[in-house]
Formats: structure tokens, sequence, C-alpha cells
């Protein structure tokens, strides 16, 4: 730190010069990312409410109501009015969360929970942290988990069982409906990670698969409004079906205007759950819905440009992810990188990932299939 300060507008003006050394998601290359360019409404709302804490709620209390106003919304579009929960700040929050009020509420000496081999890495993080043992059941020729290995899991020790509802990695979404039944049918408590298809599926055309609340044994369920929600960066969210889940999670604030807390992070941002609340209001649900489906029209081109190419599809896409192999796959990735083509690498698959998300524009999507064809020659 300087002994004295800089003109502000010297400051600032240094900052923009930095920031343009980011890579910008106007620019339609950013293919590997699962967050995107908020809502303008979404930077606007963040402002207004920069200075709050939903750490210390009796201090700003509208916040307070803006932030529960948003859960009510999220609780009522995954089939459970009466779900609570908070906006944290991410999936690895909101996962953690579910784990340790399902350690603290069954009180296992050795807990164990079971998790689709293809689970977000929050989740090795969040076991670490808590001393859950984590049992991986592996997944079908679709890359969904396999219920019955889930099942053949289950003991005396599992505190819960996880799935997915759109992985990071393909966008997969597991065989929820089947596995809620296992979970309930045993008394354990089921967690759907959908911090990215818990804002796509229900914008899904009908006969979209089942995740939600709407199946009796699902108990928690992650979900991100900075992913496909389009609200500021972090803006994470946690639900649980049953109140009395969060006194698993409740700490006591002696010296706030607030008695206690239940996220992970004491000072939470207010100004992220205003942005979300915002997205959501000027959007509503026919605004996600068309959305959704220019993203899923743009997966649906591309997918067929790499049908086009002659090169192999890992699978059949389910939402606006799809993963590809061609010949020297990891050469041909890092080929893209240096044309500015920021795609994902995954070596345990030996394949190209590539997520369409809102700021990515039919041109781009033709820009990058002339790319894929260009570098393959």
């Amino acid at each position: 730190m300087h002994q004295k300060g800089t003109n502000p507008k010297k400051v600032l003006d240094e900052l923009r010069i930095i920031q343009k050394h980011n890579q910008q998601y106007e620019t339609g290359k950013i293919l590997c990312s699962m967050c995107t360019k908020p809502h303008p409404i979404a930077k606007k709302a963040y402002t207004l409410f920069f200075e709050s804490n939903l750490g210390d709620t009796g201090l700003f209390p509208a916040t307070a109501q803006l932030e529960q106003e948003t859960i009510t919304q999220l609780a009522d579009l995954l089939n459970c009015k009466t779900a609570e929960g908070f906006i944290v700040s991410g999936g690895t929050e909101a996962n953690l969360l579910a784990l340790t009020a399902a350690r603290n509420q069954t009180q296992k000496a050795e807990p164990e929970v079971i998790l689709p081999e293809s689970a977000h890495f929050s989740f090795t993080k969040a076991c670490n942290l808590l001393k859950i043992q984590p049992k991986y059941a592996p997944l079908d020729n679709n890359f969904r988990v396999k219920p019955y290995e889930v099942e053949s899991l289950v003991n005396k020790n599992t505190i819960a069982i996880v799935a997915t509802a759109g992985s990071a990695e393909l966008g997969a979404i597991d065989p929820i409906e089947s596995i809620s039944e296992i979970a309930e049918n045993n008394k354990i408590n089921f967690h759907v990670d959908a911090a990215f298809g818990g804002l796509i599926i229900p914008f899904l055309p009908k006969n979209s698969p089942k995740f939600d609340f709407q199946l009796s044994g699902v108990t928690s369920i992650t979900v991100d409004p900075h992913k496909m929600g389009m609200a500021a960066i972090p803006t994470g969210g946690i639900l649980f079906r049953n109140k009395k889940m969060l006194n698993n999670l409740k700490t006591e604030t002696p010296y706030l205007s607030t008695d206690s807390q239940y996220t992970l992070t004491g000072t939470r941002s207010g100004a992220s759950a205003a942005s979300a609340w915002a997205v959501f209001n000027a959007l509503g649900q026919e605004g996600y819905r068309k959305i959704v489906r220019r993203c899923l029209s743009n997966t649906e081109y591309l997918v067929g440009q790499i049908h086009n190419l002659g090169f192999k599809l890992l699978c059949k896409p389910e939402l606006n992810v799809f993963a590809f192999q061609t010949q020297n796959t990891k050469e041909f990735a890092e080929k893209l990188w240096k044309k500015g083509w920021c795609i994902s690498y995954i070596p345990r698959y030996e394949c190209i990932r590539v997520v369409v998300m809102p700021h990515i524009k039919r041109v781009h999507a033709k820009a990058f299939a002339t790319a894929l064809k260009t570098e393959k020659l």
C-alpha cells in the first residue's frame, strides 16, 4: 500500500486497462463456463444493495425480505411452496450446507454419503471438511448414475444420497425419480445438486425429467441463480423441504442484530439476493423459457455441425452442454485455445466440452463451427 493515495480517476482508468486482459463474455468465445454475463438489471440491482449484509439482517430488513422473496420464488418453481433456504456464495457452499445438515441430523459415528462418479468436486471438499466418507456409484453409458448401484451402497452409516440434475462436466441428469424412491424407502436424506440444471429443466418442453421437490424423497436442492439464472456472481442457492432441517445448521450470533445464522459465511452480500430478485421479476418464467429455448437451439445447431464434421459426440446432450472427441483431442483443444476459443478438455473422458450459455448468439455458434472446420483441416 502506498503512503499516499492516488487520484480516483487514475485508479479507475488503471482498472479498466487491467480488466481488458480478462476474457469477455461479449466475444462469444467463452464456451467452457457455466456462468454467463449477468442480465443488465442484475448489475443495477447489485449496485443498489452492495452495502447490505445478510449476515446482520436486523440492520438490513428490506434486503432480508428480498432474499426471502427470492427463495419463495425458487421454492415455487421447484414445486414446494413451503421450502426454506438461503442465497449463498454458490454451489460449493450450498452442497456443503446440505451435507452438514444431513450429518448433524443423523449423528452417525462413521458417516457416509453416496455420490455419483460424476458428482461435482465440491463434494470432495465437503467430505474432507466434514469427515464424511464418500461412496461412489458408477455411471451408465449416458454418464448417469445407476440406481441399483446407488441402492447397493446404502448401509447403516449412510447419511445422504446425492444425485445431479445437470452434471458440471456433461450436463447429464441422473435418474432422480428412481433414486428418490430408494432414499424414501430407506429413510435417508436425498440431496439434488441442480446448481446448473435447476434453472433450465423447469423451462424445458413438456415431459422434462422430474428432479425437484415434487418427488417426495428429495430433501434438499442446490440451485445457482448466477448460472442460467443470469444473476450477479456470486449468487448461489440452497433449499430444504423441511424447515426443521435448518435447526441442524443454526449457529448463535450473540452480538449481532439477529440472534442466529445458518450459512457457512457470516457476512453475506445482500447485493447477490437483490440481483437474483431483480432478474426473476424482470424475466419471469416466460423470459427464462425463451432464453433456455435459444440456448438449446444453438446447442442443437453446434451438435449438427459436430456430426457434419465427423467428430464423435460423447453422448446425446440433455441440456445446453455437449462433448465430442476427435483424433488427438487434447492437441485439438490446445489449437482452439490458441485461436481464442475457451473450451474445456476433460482428461478422464478425453473429450472437448462445450457449454452454450445465454451470451452465445447464433453468430458466435457459426463462428465456432467455422473454427472447428478450419482447425480440423
